[in-house]
């Protein structure tokens, strides 16, 4: 009990008075959304595939990853990145090749290619707003669904074994991110909100263990967040793809593919081969 009442008042006090800033899409700007959600949706998965393919074959022939983590300081200077490439064994003259790259960030090109695709203004404007939001919010993962909600994408709270939730807060207590779990499952089902986030599904998504809802697995895109927005992850038809920010450049798993199952032998979301994250919101776009 002492350790669900600190767990309690630790996540009051991170929670603030709401996000910075507020988001709204004018009619003309949520008609052209709904329109055009299958391109957008198409686009954003077809990026998604791309740049895994664009990952695996760079990886396979050079050793290293092209897309660096951008919250790994030894990888800020081209110079430092020059030498972690010399180090791997890797052509030095592949220093301008290499991008940046982290959870948010994939998940945030990826919409923005889907949003850019029908060369609408009024898309346009909606991902102007969409990426000013995100930043005015710290790129914070709740904020984006936040501003996804709007535009009548359904937010789902995801939770695999909700029994499990205050052993998984005590494993977590050290860990760099935390998810939570306890609290979070209590103001879902009381408030129905997660953070800041209006939650529009329970159940769905709660408390399948490994047996996801072949629903989900018929999703043609979404944007899922763990532990409160720490990490971010897009994906389609039941996959995650997942970016890693602090990774060694030689590291194939910068970018990792995985079947959406938290709890499961090689599912994902993950932070490391080991430890992954185990609740948290997805969003899924109007059908």
């Amino acid at each position: 009990m002492t350790f669900l009442l600190g767990v309690f008042l630790s996540s009051a006090v991170c929670l603030g008075q709401g996000f910075e800033g507020t988001i709204e899409f004018s009619t003309e700007e949520k008609e052209a959304h709904r329109r055009n959600i299958d391109t957008i949706l198409r686009v954003a998965r077809t990026y998604l595939e791309d740049i895994w393919k664009e990952h695996l074959a760079f990886h396979r022939q050079h050793g290293v990853s092209k897309f660096y983590g951008d919250r790994n300081l030894s990888l800020d200077t081209r110079s430092e990145r020059r030498a972690a490439l010399q180090a791997a064994g890797a052509p030095t003259s592949l220093v301008d090749q290499l991008q940046p790259t982290s959870c948010v960030g994939l998940t945030l090109h990826a919409l923005e290619t889907g949003f850019r695709a029908p060369q609408d203004e009024r898309l346009d404007n909606a991902w102007a707003k969409i990426r000013a939001y995100a930043r005015a919010n710290d790129l914070d993962g709740c904020a984006l669904l936040n501003a996804l909600q709007k535009l009548d994408w359904k937010i789902y709270y995801w939770n695999p074994t909700p029994q499990d939730n205050e052993r998984w807060d005590r494993e977590e207590a050290n860990w760099k991110s935390k998810g939570w779990h306890a609290y979070r499952f209590l103001t879902v089902n009381r408030k129905g909100t997660y953070y800041f986030n209006r939650v529009d599904d329970k159940t769905l998504l709660v408390n399948f263990d490994t047996q996801v809802p072949n629903e989900f697995k018929d999703v043609p895109f979404f944007v899922g967040i763990a532990h409160t927005g720490y990490h971010v992850f897009p994906g389609f038809r039941g996959d995650v793809f997942e970016a890693h920010s602090t990774r060694r450049l030689d590291s194939i798993d910068n970018l990792e593919q995985s079947p959406f199952n938290p709890l499961a032998r090689g599912g994902g979301p993950r932070w490391t081969r080991t430890e992954k994250y185990r609740s948290g919101l997805i969003g899924i776009p109007p059908r």
